[in-house]
């Protein structure tokens, strides 16, 4: 009896072992999906019972938010997978971020400088790329850097639809 209990605690310390050991960084997780990172340094996502969503073939990720996590591919774009781990939109971005109030900053070159706007969802860019630097809608606005006509940058906020508040 005392045989057989210790083999089955064997077993499972085991499996405990070999689960934390197969991923070399496991994140929090953030609506049911944790981003992990393998022993070759590629990242992926599973889900809470630690089923794989994403297969680790991504350079980077981000948290999922609002259903949508950010990946960055070997040639360094960023795109958009839903919580199956389906592309749903294409990596074709200079940067990505995370989703909020339904939009995402994400940056694109355009001539010889990076410039940032935001995405829907869909992928479409609804606020044109034409900020030096974006951060993400909270409260109904975002922060916004712009570059003055003497070379200095500050900070605004726009709303929605890409207008200057106070």
């Amino acid at each position: 009896m005392k045989k057989s209990l210790f083999i089955a605690f064997l077993a499972v310390v085991s499996v405990c072992v070999n689960a934390k050991d197969k991923w070399e960084y496991q994140s929090n997780f953030s609506e049911g999906r944790a981003c992990v990172k393998d022993s070759k340094g590629k990242w992926g996502y599973i889900d809470e019972s630690g089923k794989v969503i994403s297969p680790c073939q991504w350079r980077s990720v981000r948290y999922y938010q609002e259903g949508l996590g950010c990946v960055m591919n070997a040639e360094e774009k960023y795109g958009y997978v839903d919580l199956d781990g389906n592309m749903v939109i294409p990596c074709q971005f200079f940067y990505g971020d995370w989703f909020s109030e339904g939009l995402a900053a994400v940056a694109i070159i355009a001539d010889y400088s990076i410039k940032y706007g935001f995405i829907d969802k869909t992928g479409k860019i609804v606020i044109p790329c034409q900020w030096e630097n974006a951060y993400s809608f909270e409260k109904g606005v975002a922060k916004v850097q712009v570059k003055l006509d003497d070379g200095t940058r500050v900070w605004k906020k726009i709303d929605k639809t890409g207008k200057y508040v106070e």
